[in-house]
């Protein structure tokens, strides 16, 4: 058989077959596959099994990248191990968190779905919702409450006009990090400490504070507080969260 026969051969049957050999080990290394198959999302076996748990609450789509973020910043810690990367490994965990409690009372909040160009944290169509995730992180030197008014600003800025053009609610979900001394109890004390921000930012519908509590049986719980504008979160239904309104 001529030379020329045996390469057109090889190049419909077996480079083929070689680049889907090459695909799946990439995406084992990628997704650090363990051998029985399952994927393993975090180095640590309770976030690991937390994140594993959350996502039946989602649509195969956000699932989809739900699981790419969460790996993509699991790779890049493990990679530069340094205190920004494994934050940022941090951060994208706790964005599924409040979702996660949504989407199990009848929501249906969808992960970074793209609309009028941007792709906000939480999407969801129905219910009128959209939420963007923040964590008041440890070893700033700026105050509780500048920091959160900036962060917040910002992002009513950012989605302000999809927000009134589509009529959503705006919410920001703020996790308080325990090694920063915030504690939820202080914002269940003096929630009109959080009137400016809602004065300053139209845009934005409540603010819902989160943090880690005890852990029972293995299982790490949350506790949350939910600072509203006005009482129309008493019309939403199975809203879950403890709130009080501003007005």
């Amino acid at each position: 058989m001529p030379n020329q026969s045996i390469q057109r051969i090889a190049n419909k049957h077996w480079r083929p077959l070689i680049s889907t050999l090459y695909g799946l080990a990439t995406l084992l290394e990628d997704t650090n596959m363990s051998d029985s198959g399952e994927i393993t999302f975090s180095p640590n076996s309770a976030i690991d099994a937390a994140i594993k748990e959350m996502l039946p609450n989602f649509s195969p789509e956000s699932q989809r990248r739900m699981q790419k973020a969460i790996l993509y910043a699991k790779k890049a810690a493990e990679k530069q191990r340094d205190e920004n990367t494994d934050a940022g490994a941090r951060h994208i965990f706790r964005e599924f968190i409040p979702a996660s409690i949504l989407n199990k009372n009848g929501f249906a909040l969808e992960y970074e779905r793209p609309i009028e160009g941007k792709r906000p944290d939480w999407l969801d169509d129905t219910a009128r919702l959209i939420l963007e995730s923040y964590t008041y992180e440890r070893g700033a030197s700026s105050p509780f409450l500048v920091r959160v008014t900036a962060v917040i600003t910002d992002k009513c800025n950012k989605y302000k006009e999809i927000i009134e053009a589509n009529s959503l609610r705006f919410i920001v979900a703020v996790y308080l990090d325990f090694l920063t001394g915030m504690l939820l109890d202080e914002c269940r004390e003096d929630p009109k400490m959080f009137r400016p921000i809602f004065d300053a930012n139209n845009p934005l519908w409540a603010i819902l504070f989160f943090t880690e509590t005890q852990v029972v049986r293995g299982r790490q719980n949350y506790g949350f507080f939910c600072v509203c504008k006005d009482s129309s979160f008493e019309a939403v239904p199975n809203w879950p969260f403890e709130t009080v309104k501003l007005e």
